[in-house]
């Protein structure tokens, strides 16, 4: 009786062990994503990944060395981790590009002072080093703007504020607390209002609201000489830098502008008020850019090993290219090496999905999501003649980062209802590092978009936010808004759903 009943209880342990081992997550057993953790968090290969794409190559802005060299770096370091069918795909014709050699700014009346500022691409220079005083236009319509005519000739430009700086009590490194998420579909991803990086741009923010919108100054001031125009763009130090999206398209530059600090901005406007005289000394040289003009997309690939699925394809990308005032970090920096790091952990671990996984990091997103739009209207959907083209029957999904350094703490599902109890099934193994939610949001601004507007089924990830505003398009965009540790999360996360994914039985369903 005791050897039967030793044996029963041997019999009941290993059928308890089986099922926790496979009918766990019927898509990847519990030694598999033990495996992806394993290579995810103790063998990370992300910090490398890092230095060598920001301190390294630098500001990738679209149509220049940078962003060429960041797209053949891809290039060696997929091929290097072993990936299958790696290639640099021209997506089509970007247009001229945009350099700066040479940028300093400083007041130098009624003192010396150096100024936080960077110059907006697309635009001129100042022919040299120059000193001139700064002229405060303060005009509501039109009409009013004429009156500076004939004044500003050899002067640099501001506009009033009408705002001094509200004092700022929240963190900048927030986690979502489980209320927050449970009403996620309730509230703002991003509360503009609360974010004085996100107030102070160059047209008609809180700030300066009662000014005529920049672009009208911008051309009245070349109109009349004037050696170049300063814009209010950031604060607490922090430069947001920008530039005309379609600067591509110009055969020439027009008048030197510069994105600038609230406070430094804020400093001359309430000097010139008291009639004190402003001046300060600049040395721009800028340039336009036709050598690269080529825009590229990276790819490499996991092959698929199941015989009926092998052709099917689950993607994951982010954007390689970035604005100029930093070096990436975040926008995309974050999102490129995620994204490869996801790739190396599948190798690495060697997991064989039965679906073929593609990364794709694609170029030029900041002027318009070129780089994915002109591939899945060459490969997936022809927009022109509304036709599907042969992998639109073969993506299963597409998986984009490009919300930041933060975890990963669940997923943006587009309205699609019927993906909500398969994303929780495809959670399970990993609610422990916290991913459980699903946002029935279509959220947008990125690569996904592409993929969605054509039936594909696109996601974002809903992330923490960590100093999200202090990082994007800004001079503070470097390597120290990665947050490693969140990071290989993340990775870790992408990893175990997208393998997930390629071995689900269907491909997802589509809306």
């Amino acid at each position: 009786m005791r050897l039967l009943l030793n044996n029963r209880v041997k019999l009941i342990v290993f059928a308890f062990l089986f099922i926790t081992n496979t009918a766990f997550t019927q898509h990847a057993s519990l030694s598999e994503i033990q495996k992806i953790r394993e290579q995810g968090f103790d063998s990370s290969g992300l910090r490398e990944l890092a230095i060598e794409l920001t301190d390294g190559i630098g500001p990738r802005l679209s149509g220049t060395r940078g962003s060429q060299n960041a797209a053949e770096w891809a290039v060696n370091r997929l091929k290097a981790m072993g990936l299958s069918n790696v290639e640099l795909k021209p997506w089509g014709e970007f247009g001229k590009g945009w350099q700066t050699e040479k940028f300093y700014i400083a007041q130098t009346k009624p003192y010396y002072q150096p100024l936080i500022a960077v110059p907006q691409a697309w635009t001129g220079g100042s022919n040299g080093l120059q000193k001139a005083e700064v002229i405060m236009v303060s005009a509501q319509t039109p009409e009013k703007l004429m009156e500076y005519k004939g004044q500003l000739k050899g002067k640099v430009i501001i506009q009033p504020i009408s705002e001094d700086l509200e004092v700022l009590f929240e963190s900048y490194a927030n986690r979502f607390s489980d209320e927050e998420l449970g009403k996620f579909d309730e509230i703002p991803i991003v509360k503009p209002d609360k974010d004085p990086y996100f107030k102070s741009r160059n047209s008609n923010s809180k700030f300066d609201s009662d000014n005529l919108p920049f672009s009208f100054l911008k051309e009245f001031a070349q109109k009349e000489g004037a050696l170049a125009v300063i814009a209010n763009s950031g604060s607490w130090g922090v430069v947001r830098s920008y530039g005309d999206r379609n600067g591509r398209n110009l055969d020439s530059l027009g008048i030197a502008v510069i994105d600038m600090t609230y406070e430094h901005i804020a400093r001359m406007v309430r000097l010139i008020d008291r009639g004190v005289n402003v001046e300060i000394e600049l040395d721009i040289n800028n340039h336009l850019v036709s050598e690269y003009s080529t825009g590229y997309n990276v790819f490499a690939e996991i092959p698929g090993t199941d015989k009926v699925l092998k052709d099917e394809i689950v993607m994951l990308g982010a954007h390689y290219d970035s604005w100029h005032g930093g070096t990436g970090g975040n926008d995309n920096g974050s999102g490129v090496i995620a994204c490869m790091e996801v790739m190396r952990i599948l190798k690495s671990s060697g997991l064989k999905p039965k679906r073929t996984i593609r990364i794709a990091l694609w170029g030029s997103e900041e002027q318009g999501l070129h780089g994915s739009k002109n591939w899945v209207n060459d490969n997936v959907y022809n927009s022109d003649t509304k036709t599907k083209l042969p992998l639109h029957s073969k993506i299963s999904a597409y998986y984009n980062f490009d919300y930041g350094t933060g975890r990963i703490r669940g997923i943006y599902i587009n309205n699609n209802l019927a993906l909500k109890p398969i994303f929780k099934e495809l959670f399970k193994p990993i609610n422990d590092l916290g991913v459980s939610y699903t946002s029935m949001r279509s959220p947008g601004g990125s690569d996904h978009l592409n993929f969605t507007s054509v039936g594909i089924p696109g996601f974002a990830f809903i992330q923490d936010r960590i100093e999200y505003g202090r990082g994007y398009h800004t001079n503070m965009d470097t390597f120290e808004r990665i947050h490693l540790g969140d990071l290989k999360q993340a990775a870790v996360v992408m990893a175990a759903i997208v393998f997930q994914t390629a071995n689900y039985p269907e491909k997802l369903p589509r809306k």
